[in-house]
């Protein structure tokens, strides 16, 4: 966003004072990110020359890193573990999935990865994101002490995130604020010092106030999955691209149509024909974000069922943050 690239000029990435590597190495690149992330797959898949570079200013609970990839890449870690991170893509857009949650940053929206989900990224080219790296332990203890969530709650986070709002600006002027001090010198993150620790959690709060979560619905997930809805799930998975209804689902799942319908709404809330709406709109995410060059998206509407583009945009738009052509175009730039 304008605020962190126009402090820097030209090309320099934010935190130039700051470097933690720069290689055109594809396995010297994957090292080095590994020592202060977590082991990772690493793969081009644009045509474009690989490079990476990576600035960082780490403090106590949490560190401030600028990245960047010169190619398309896809980012593999499987799950974080240790760590949440914050994703803003300063130029650029990345689509992540993390665990069920599918959906693309860029252009003013961001995100944050589970660290208890497996996670896969694919990068645009040349995509900058400015990213924070926030211990588990210490944002779960700030998400007890600010919002009251309850000792052994997992916290997790889900979609995207506009951070165009006053809210947002708010958050990313703090953020920018640290790191431009850090620029000139003044390093303020680290240490023991009163002021570091009260901007880490400052940090931290903002994070959980612009960023989508909640705590688990009462009935979403909790207990053994019901044999009919696993069986419905399966069948549904197996017909993506069918024109399936709610009677075939329950035939294949062993119930009746009321039954079915009660135990959905009992395991996550929903009808199972919304659930499959959801589960064919992750699809076409798939889809859009590992394209061909024949890829359209009509024809992988179309093909899972979506026949009215426009009601189909604006419910993709809805759970992922952005719209179908955007995806598309964000994976074949």
């Amino acid at each position: 966003m304008e605020m962190f690239q126009t402090a820097q000029g030209g090309d320099s990435l934010p935190l130039a004072g700051h470097p933690l590597f720069h290689s055109a190495d594809l396995d010297e690149a994957r090292d080095a990110v590994a020592q202060v992330y977590c082991d990772h797959h690493l793969d081009v898949m644009g045509k474009h020359g690989f490079a990476a570079r990576h600035n960082r200013l780490p403090g106590s609970a949490l560190s401030i890193n600028v990245m960047t990839y010169s190619a398309k890449t896809m980012i593999a870690p499987g799950a974080l573990e240790r760590f949440y991170l914050f994703q803003l893509p300063i130029r650029g857009h990345a689509s992540i999935s993390n665990g069920d949650a599918r959906y693309v940053i860029g252009g003013g929206s961001s995100g944050v990865l589970n660290p208890d989900a497996d996670t896969c990224m694919i990068w645009s080219e040349d995509c900058v994101q400015v990213m924070l790296q926030i211990e588990k332990r210490a944002l779960m203890e700030t998400a007890r002490a600010e919002l009251g969530l309850p000792s052994g709650t997992p916290l997790r986070f889900s979609g995207a995130n506009d951070m165009r709002g006053a809210e947002g600006r708010s958050f990313l002027g703090l953020l920018h604020y640290v790191m431009a001090e850090a620029e000139r010198g003044g390093v303020v993150l680290g240490g023991d010092t009163l002021l570091g620790k009260q901007l880490e959690r400052t940090l931290m709060v903002g994070l959980l106030q612009t960023q989508a979560h909640g705590l688990p619905a009462a009935c979403g997930e909790r207990g053994p999955m019901p044999r009919s809805v696993r069986r419905a799930e399966g069948f549904m998975r197996e017909n993506l691209r069918s024109p399936i209804m709610i009677e075939d689902i329950a035939r294949a799942a062993g119930t009746s149509t009321r039954a079915l319908q009660s135990a959905f709404r009992d395991r996550h809330g929903r009808s199972p024909m919304a659930f499959l709406r959801e589960m064919r709109l992750e699809r076409a995410w798939e889809e859009l974000s590992n394209p061909s060059r024949h890829t359209s998206v009509t024809e992988v509407a179309t093909d899972l069922g979506f026949f009215h583009l426009g009601r189909f945009a604006e419910q993709y738009r809805k759970k992922f943050g952005c719209t179908p052509v955007e995806t598309l175009r964000a994976a074949l730039d």
